[in-house]
């Protein structure tokens, strides 16, 4: 009895030393990757300013704001190279720390990427462009519309992130059903409250303060919780018809 603690301490500390392994892997990848992407940065621009339209340019207020905006266009697509090798490491956590199967925790990092991805593609696709144009439709006329380079990618980069992190709604959700945590029914018989707390949380994550974009990430993530709620009866009727 008296080796119990022992052996858990030594586990901790070989657990601690995995994450700070995976963490320099990462951070060593992370700044390679953002070097190799700091020259793609100008056309990586080009096709983040495309929900502005035609009319609209990009505005520098300091010499340095440029710099800033292609540094920050190139960590951003570093981060996006850089996703199956966090996924990776990540699965490797799950497998170690948190005692999942192989499949699950491949599933679960998979989807969890995968996800993010498409929230982040129906942001640019669909949410910027009509958010964009309805805000810049108060200057009206003999206003000339210039946008700052660092609030437009703060604005864009921020939306899309937050957006990607809504649509990991049905994942958290099936993985909470299957650790016996939620239910449908649950989630069926609190939809007022979930309204509530939805539109709290997209108020917290949107970039901007205006309730039209909070709006429109509110309709998906509104939508996400009702598919959320399908999912999960559908796997409570897989379940019972492999018990039966």
């Amino acid at each position: 009895m008296a080796t119990e603690p022992r052996v858990l301490t030594f586990e901790m500390f070989d657990a601690l030393e995995s994450v700070r392994r995976s963490v320099l892997r990462l951070l060593i990848a992370f700044a390679v990757a953002s070097a190799v992407a700091y020259p793609l940065a100008p056309h990586l621009m080009h096709f983040l300013v495309r929900p502005l339209g035609s009319g609209v340019s990009l505005v520098m207020y300091d010499p340095l704001e440029g710099f800033r905006g292609y540094v920050t266009v190139s960590m951003t697509a570093s981060l996006v190279l850089l996703a199956p090798l966090v996924l990776y490491e990540v699965h490797r956590l799950l497998r170690y720390a948190c005692g999942l199967t192989p499949r699950l925790a491949l599933w679960s990092t998979t989807a969890t990427g995968g996800l993010f991805l498409l929230g982040a593609v129906f942001c640019h696709r669909f949410i910027l462009p009509v958010t964009l144009s309805f805000l810049m439709g108060f200057g009206g006329e003999g206003i000339a519309t210039g946008l700052s380079v660092n609030r437009y990618l703060s604005m864009t980069l921020g939306l899309s992130a937050a957006c990607g992190l809504t649509f990991e709604l049905p994942l958290v959700a099936l993985l909470l059903h299957a650790m016996g945590l939620l239910s449908a029914t649950f989630l069926a018989t609190h939809r007022r409250y979930a309204i509530l707390l939805g539109a709290i949380f997209t108020a917290i994550i949107t970039p901007t303060p205006d309730a039209f974009t909070m709006g429109a990430l509110l309709l998906p993530l509104l939508a996400l919780y009702e598919i959320s709620i399908l999912l999960m009866r559908l796997a409570d009727r897989r379940r019972a018809t492999h018990v039966s």
